[in-house]
This record gives C-alpha cells, structure tokens and sequence, in this order.
C-alpha cells in the first residue's frame, strides 16, 4: 500500500500508515481490501488436528510451512506486533519494524530492524528470526528485502491487510495459528465480536432522524485527505448508525468548498501529527458555518486505535462511537 516516492502527499500515506498499523494504502485513493486471503491447513499423519507443521497460504499466494513452534519473531507491522503479544508471544519477539510499533510499552525496548522507510535485511537477519511476520501493505516497497531473507532461509509470512472486521478477526485467527495459539486467538476473537455486538446493540437506539453525518479527515489542508467508502472507518461508521458524507471509495482528497457543502454534524481528526489539529479545524475561516465547527463538534480519535488491524480495533469503534454519539455510548 506504500509508495514510497518522496513527495509530500507519500510521505502523508507513509506516516498514515506506520503510525496507524493498520495499512492505509500510500495512494490514500486506492481502494482497500475487505476480505483477508490468508488460510491456513493443518497437516495431521493421525487424522487429528496438529498443531504443527502448519501451512498457511500467505498473502502473496504462497504456500509457507512452518515447521516448528516459532521461537523468535520478526514483526514488520504495528498490528502484526499487538497480535503477537496478545497471542501470549511476545517474550518471543526479538526484532519490530520502526519507532511507530509502540504498543504495549515492552516494545519500545525491542530491536527495530526499519528507518526512514527502508528494510535493514542485515539487521533482521542478525536477530536470527525462525519467523518474519510481514504485512501486505509494506509488501511491494519490501519485496526485495524480503526475498532476501527468503533466500537466506528465514521464513517470511506475509500477512494480509486487514480492511473489515472479519477481516481482522481472520488475521488474528492465522497468527494464532502461525505460532501455535490456536485456542488463545479464538478467544481473543471471541471477546472482541461480543464487544462489538454490545456497541451495535446500543446503535439501534440511534433513530433515523438522530443519525448524525460526519466526516473524518486523515490529513489537513493543503491535501485534505479523507475517508470514504469502502474503507474500515466506513465500516466503523455504518456499526453505530452514523452516514459519512464522503461518496468516493478510498481515500480521496477533497476540496474544502466539498466539506462546506456537506455540512457534517461531526468532524473526525484522524491524525496527531499536527500540533493542536482540532483547533485548526475550528479556526478555518471558511468552515465558520459548517454545523460541526458551530457547534464544536470536532474530535480527535486515537488513530492506532481506530486504524490497526489488531485486538484493540473494537475499543477504537469504542472511542468513535463516544466521540459521535456520546449521549449513548457516553460514561
């Protein structure tokens, strides 16, 4: 999903993308996936269930056999790390992908093995990985890098970027798989569909003439950036019965005089790179009348929260539904 030429409305894609985790595609106009492809067979001489080898078909197609229960793991994406550690792993990973793979706090300690949007194959490889977990969205600007690794006999999976909640919830079950966490994945995914129901059960209070219009911005002007159909937030959006007023598909840029004309109720910042990013939303002069700016209506989201295709997805619906909705979803 990255591409990495370095022009500002990339870097905007790239930064997007790393801080979030979950993949946002570095053309913020490219449509995103909403199914995962991985699958994974288990091999079995008994006829019952092992545990391992297992092969999983990865998102390049391929078929990858990991032979043994893996020891030591390379994770080369934020949600690939959250998984990893919530499967119960994470004493076992030795080697993260860059300062924005953050979460939980023991990560920060942890070797990062990427800078300034590169791969450093010499790094991964010094960490003596039996396991590279990677993430289709960094695949085409890592490919090389990857199939070196390959090459040198690490075993690399590729996993799929995750655009749907099933979708996520598939990824957490092949990871799980993946490193022998079958039962503790399927709990993970458990809990967080009753979660999810809980918060969809409260959105059908909602009514229709109380259903709110919001726009969520994921970069400021001059390039504004926004969230459409198509995309996770949207699927976010439609769970607690709120309309996104953004009709293209992706992440298309938008004019202002567009937004204007929508006149969302509410406003959603989906970034923190920018200093006080609420306030500048409500200090744009040409905006003084959209209801959102009038009535101060205007929030910033956690964006790992809201963007990582990992187990803390449904607090970041949580976190949307408050900021939205906070007459029903509010403590």
């Amino acid at each position: 999903m990255k591409k990495w030429n370095i022009t500002l409305i990339a870097i905007i894609g790239l930064l997007f993308t790393l801080l979030t985790g979950c993949g946002a595609n570095a053309d913020p106009n490219t449509n995103q996936p909403e199914v995962n492809k991985n699958r994974v067979t288990e091999e079995s001489s008994s006829g019952e269930e092992a545990t391992f080898p297992v092969t999983i078909k990865d998102a390049t197609g391929k078929e990858v056999e990991i032979k043994e229960e893996p020891k030591r793991i390379v994770s080369l994406m934020p949600s690939n790390t959250e998984i990893v550690f919530a499967l119960g792993k994470g004493n076992d990973v030795v080697g993260a992908s860059t300062e924005y793979d953050n979460y939980p706090e023991e990560v920060n300690e942890i070797e990062k093995v990427a800078a300034n949007f590169e791969l450093n194959v010499e790094k991964v490889l010094a960490l003596k990985p039996d396991l590279v977990l990677a993430h289709g969205s960094n695949l085409s600007t890592w490919e090389g890098g990857l199939k070196q690794l390959e090459d040198s006999g690490v075993t690399v999976l590729v996993i799929d970027d995750a655009q749907s909640f099933e979708a996520v919830y598939q990824t957490i079950e092949t990871i799980g798989k993946a490193l022998g966490k079958k039962d503790e994945a399927s709990g993970i995914v458990e809990n967080m569909q009753a979660k999810l129901a809980d918060i969809t059960e409260k959105a059908t209070k909602i009514t229709d003439d109380q259903k709110k219009t919001v726009f969520v911005e994921i970069s400021p002007a001059p390039e504004i950036y926004a969230a459409g159909t198509g995309t996770f937030m949207n699927e976010m959006l439609e769970a607690i019965h709120a309309e996104n007023i953004v009709e293209e598909e992706g992440y298309p840029t938008l004019n202002e005089e567009a937004v204007i004309k929508s006149n969302p109720d509410v406003i959603i910042v989906n970034y923190s790179y920018i200093e006080d990013a609420v306030d500048q939303v409500l200090q744009r002069a040409a905006w003084k009348d959209v209801t959102a700016v009038k009535e101060t209506q205007v929030y910033q989201v956690d964006e790992d929260l809201v963007s990582r295709s990992g187990p803390r997805i449904i607090e970041g619906v949580e976190e949307l539904a408050k900021a939205i909705y906070p007459e029903v979803y509010g403590e």
